[in-house]
Formats: C-alpha cells, sequence, structure tokens
C-alpha cells in the first residue's frame, strides 16, 4: 500500500519528508517501518532521516544522489507543488544580479522555518532558515522579495544604487508590482526601506 501511495504521489528525484506523507489507518511507527523495509530492499533511497526519495538515473544507468539544495528546495520553497518560501539575503541578491558574490550559506524565507531564525544543515550543506513578515504565497512572493532586496540593499550589494534601482524596476515590471501591493507590506518592513527606494530611485507600476 505505501509502495503504491509513492509511486502514485512522487516523481523521480523528487524528496518524500514523511511527515507528509498522509495514509488513513497508518500509525507513524509502522509507517517508518515500511520505509525502511523499502529503502533496504532498493525500492526507494533514504537521503537523511525522515527524508526518502526515488533515483533518477543516468546516461549509464547508474543511480544518482539528491542533493542537498534539491531537499532544501523542496522542504522550504515549493512543498508539494505550493509556494511557501522563497530565497533571500545574500542569496536572493546574487541571483537577482544585485551582487557578484556567491554566498556559501545559502538564505531561504519559509512558511516551514522552525524559529525565526534557524542555521540548518542538509548534508554538507549549510542553510539559514527565516520566518517571512507575513505568510508566503504564489501572489506574494515577488513582492516580498521585491521588499527584500530594498531592505537588506546595503549590506547584500557592492553596486551603485541607481543600477541597483534598474535592475529591481525591470523585476517589478516583469512580475507586475504595483503600487497598491507594495502598501500592502511595507509596512511590515523597517523604516529604512523608503530610504532604500528614494536612493534606488526604483519605480513600480503605478496601480
Amino acid at each position: 500500500m505505501l509502495y503504491e501511495y509513492l509511486k502514485e504521489n512522487y516523481i523521480l528525484g523528487e524528496p518524500i519528508f514523511t511527515g507528509d506523507i498522509d495514509i488513513p489507518g497508518m500509525t507513524e511507527e509502522n509507517l517508518r517501518y515500511h520505509l525502511k523495509k523499502l529503502a533496504d530492499s532498493g525500492s526507494i533511497c533514504r537521503f537523511e532521516p525522515g527524508v526518502y526519495y526515488f533515483p533518477k538515473t543516468d546516461i549509464f544507468g547508474e543511480r544518482m544522489s539528491m542533493t542537498p539544495d534539491t531537499v532544501a528546495v523542496h522542504k522550504y520553497i515549493m512543498r508539494r507543488g505550493k509556494r511557501v518560501g522563497y530565497y533571500s539575503g545574500y542569496t536572493l541578491a546574487n541571483r537577482m544580479g544585485l551582487s557578484t558574490q556567491i554566498p556559501f550559506t545559502q538564505e531561504i524565507n519559509s512558511n516551514f522555518a522552525p524559529a525565526l531564525v534557524r542555521k540548518t544543515t542538509i548534508k554538507n550543506r549549510q542553510y539559514i532558515i527565516r520566518r517571512p513578515v507575513v505568510e508566503i504565497t504564489e501572489e506574494n512572493a515577488p513582492v516580498l522579495q521585491f521588499l527584500d532586496c530594498l531592505k537588506d540593499i546595503e549590506k547584500c550589494t557592492e553596486i551603485e544604487p541607481e543600477k541597483c534601482g534598474k535592475i529591481l524596476t525591470e523585476y517589478a515590471r516583469k512580475n507586475g508590482i504595483t503600487k497598491k501591493k507594495i502598501d500592502r507590506y511595507i509596512t511590515n518592513y523597517p523604516l529604512k526601506i523608503y530610504k532604500a527606494i528614494y536612493e534606488t530611485e526604483v519605480e513600480y507600476v503605478s496601480s
């Protein structure tokens, strides 16, 4: 029963978190027992405690290991296809083109953050997981990322404010970020964000 459930609900290379498995009548103890049996038989692979997966194979037919970044994305950013987080801090600045520095520690804001700020390790990869100012959804994630960039712009970028403003203006236009959307969330951010808006001369859709 468990194997059929997993095959129906998970694709190759997708992390399987034991906490997400919901089979009526199956206890947590039973679940752990059957997952171990499947892993021991080679039907699934165990990544770390509480995380399993169906492995992909390379062109030679060899099983491919799952990466910590894949686990982090599925655990903290896109949980079962639902947006629950986004990259933040130095990681976001680099991805947005606001910084050329590649951070060693990935930073993520997530609804699944276990604390206000928590440093965690997935295998040999370090992550900083933070709680967002409001619950993250597919609709508000671009706006929150936009505001996070402005909030952290002094510490996370070495680029001139005007160039940052142009990058963020392009991002705002591409994602349809309006003044109305900004006003809905900006009060959750420190006052220095207004200074960043002024100095970068960033623009967003007026209505």
